[in-house]
């Protein structure tokens, strides 16, 4: 009898060639449709994400209502019997796939283990106590207490959603009033304030086995950062090929992801060169965002959806090489605000910018609206490969300088 899988998913799929997003997680690529009897369950947008042929699909509206899920899955097991595995993709995800785990004795992560990766007080705790050095930081329960342990933090400080990603609801605070004016917020209880680390933003990226063996590993250094793309500002990050850094960054990141116990899963790490010491900032039990993954792919020949998939699947993966000579990046360009917007006019780089090899730049007449995540349709968007870390590093700058979007607000109707 063949294997049963739940697949759960919230992403879209585009085939035209144009825009990539989410190519490299197609479930019909990375699973073998003929061994495995696959069972999708799908929000309206990812309805497009599951393969055309699928016989075993299961829309629902929302997936943070879990109780929702959890009695549509209860549904499918009562007429068909339970699952060997789940897959979930999306960081959004990782919570009720751990719920299903859970409820029907499914192998993988369970909730307790999901919590070390989905909450940032969580992470920071275990590392800290196992002597890895991560910001200061404190739970927010009332304007009062914010307020006084501020004092200790410093300012500038962040104020963050405890459990989040893509930097969204994330705000660095220069003062006391502007963080008294974000403590008034009902849901003041599931953010947490942090100590502002000053350094070079990095991330390691890779898989590890189910004995918590690295299969792969990639470190990248950021041009800017989330928050600072969230505030308006451009986007990326560029593959490191230098011996040195490499080595000491995967040793770090190795030591994280051993405290956490991470098995079985890909991983995406944050953390902080201050140019003394190495500060962790965050973890996800995932593919890393952005386009992280199509850069990898381009650099290292992996695909770290698939590489995730076998070791989940219990497939034969082989480590894959984690030193190149030759690096990658990319860079993404805001959508302008306040939106939505018109695009009137873009400037397209193909073959006018070294080592750029694919771009997503909106075409006159679009129409950019908000949307959750970075791999959407943004205000443009550069994929890099083949030269120097240092070369790579140049052409992402010299395309942050040159690209040019024209755009005008939209008047919304009532």
């Amino acid at each position: 009898m063949s294997e049963k899988i739940l697949f759960l998913n919230r992403w879209p799929q585009y085939r035209d060639g144009r825009r990539w997003e989410n190519e490299l997680a197609r479930p019909e690529d990375l699973i073998d449709q003929e061994r495995y009897n696959v069972t999708y369950i799908c929000d309206p947008h990812g309805e497009s994400g599951v393969p055309a042929n699928a016989e075993n699909v299961y829309c629902i509206q929302d997936f943070a209502q879990v109780d929702s899920v959890l009695e549509v899955v209860d549904e499918i097991v009562a007429e068909k019997g339970s699952f060997d595995h789940v897959i979930a993709f999306s960081e959004y995800l990782l919570d009720v796939a751990a719920a299903v785990r859970q409820r029907h004795g499914i192998p993988g992560f369970k909730p307790s283990e999901v919590e070390r990766f989905r909450d940032k007080t969580v992470m920071k705790t275990m590392l800290g106590k196992a002597g890895v050095r991560v910001p200061r930081w404190v739970l927010c329960r009332s304007p009062e207490q914010v307020l006084a342990d501020a004092e200790s933090l410093g300012f500038p400080l962040i104020f963050k959603p405890v459990r989040g990603a893509s930097s969204q609801g994330v705000r660095k605070v220069a003062s006391a009033e502007e963080l008294r004016a974000l403590c008034a917020i009902p849901a003041l209880r599931e953010y947490e304030a942090e100590q502002y680390i000053a350094g070079h933003l990095l991330h390691v990226d890779g898989v590890v086995d189910q004995n918590g063996e690295c299969l792969f590993m990639s470190t990248s250094r950021y041009i800017s950062d989330g928050l600072a793309f969230e505030n308006g500002e451009p986007f990326g990050s560029v593959i490191q090929t230098d011996p040195t850094m490499r080595s000491e960054s995967q040793r770090f990141a190795l030591r994280c992801i051993s405290t956490l116990g991470l098995r079985g899963s890909a991983f995406h790490l944050e953390f902080f060169d201050t140019g003394r010491e190495f500060v962790f900032l965050e973890i996800g039990a995932r593919v890393a965002g952005a386009d992280v993954p199509y850069v990898i792919r381009e650099v290292y020949d992996v695909n770290l959806f698939r590489l995730w998939v076998d070791v989940l699947l219990g497939n034969a993966a082989q480590p894959s090489r984690s030193a190149v000579s030759e690096s990658g990046g990319w860079l993404m360009i805001p959508r302008p605000r306040p939106l939505p917007q018109k695009v009137i006019g873009s400037t397209s780089l193909l073959g006018k910018i070294p080592f750029l090899y694919r771009e997503l730049v909106p075409v006159p007449g679009e129409i950019l609206v908000q949307v959750g995540g970075y791999a959407t349709l943004q205000g443009g968007r550069f994929l890099f490969r083949g030269g120097t870390q240092e070369q790579i590093t140049d052409a992402v700058h010299s395309a942050r300088a040159k690209y040019r979007l024209t755009a005008m607000p939209v008047t919304q109707t009532p």
